[in-house]
């Protein structure tokens, strides 16, 4: 028997569906699934039926939002498409931006193929991008590693800590993108650490000399610059920004 792909018509099999939520007696994590398309929000729903999910859906920007305010989802799922006010990596980047939804694992799923879209999805943040269409199984499978590696792994170790595309495990002196082991000097691990902390923070250069450098060697400001680029070409131009005359900070 062939295999239900995300694209194929669900007319007449999301029949437990509620006010946008599906029926269950139990669910393990709630995911958000927003889109323009009612076609898309069905698909999606009917795919991950055999997970052990809160489904709610929404077609508008606002109301993705408040939800997200109100019910904290452990997911997001998003179509490129929502409304006229915003679309998907416009939202994308909102969330990515505020302190309070930055750690929120989104996921895009589209029927868009172009390169410069899925560049614009992964650079405001996205988690991964998912071309429809695509096999349930699949889809599934990719939800539940996100959810494992956004949740279960967090909650058994503190020190694995998760920054979008970048995860950082301090157990293992370990950096990855994209689930991908980057390689890392001692002292771009412990700037890297630092800017971290506190996402948002501006640290002065002189804390960071005294951070990350200490007081048994003399280095100057073109050693934190140098290693701030090295930094820049491993994770990515957009995470590590100059304040002009003060210090760094790291946003993602």
């Amino acid at each position: 028997m062939e295999e239900q792909t995300l694209s194929e018509s669900t007319e007449d099999k999301v029949s437990t569906e509620l006010d946008g939520e599906i029926e269950s007696n139990y669910w393990k994590y709630h995911i958000l699934i927003g889109s323009k398309h009612e076609e898309f929000l069905e698909q999606t729903q009917y795919a991950l039926r055999k997970g052990d999910f809160k489904i709610t859906t929404s077609s508008s920007s606002k109301e993705i939002f408040k939800i997200i305010k109100k019910e904290k989802p452990h997911l997001l799922i998003l179509d490129v498409e929502i409304d006229d006010l915003l679309d998907g990596v416009e939202i994308c980047w909102d969330l990515k931006s505020d302190t309070k939804t930055h750690s929120l694992p989104i996921l895009f799923i589209s029927e868009k193929e172009e390169d410069f879209i899925q560049m614009a999805a992964y650079e405001a943040g996205a988690d991964d991008f998912i071309i429809r269409p695509s096999r349930s199984r699949i889809l599934l499978a990719k939800l539940n590693a996100w959810l494992h590696r956004c949740y279960e792994i967090s909650e058994n170790s503190e020190q694995v800590r998760i920054f979008g595309n970048i995860e950082i495990d301090e157990d293992q002196f370990m950096v990855y993108k994209k689930g991908e082991s980057l390689k890392i000097s001692k002292k771009e691990f412990q700037l890297l650490l630092l800017l971290t902390s506190k996402p948002g923070k501006v640290f002065r250069r002189n804390n960071i000399l005294a951070k990350v450098w200490g007081d048994d060697i003399i280095v100057g400001d073109r050693n934190i610059d140098t290693h701030v680029k090295k930094l820049r070409k491993k994770l990515g131009k957009d995470h590590i920004h100059t304040v002009r005359g003060i210090g760094y900070k790291f946003k993602y």
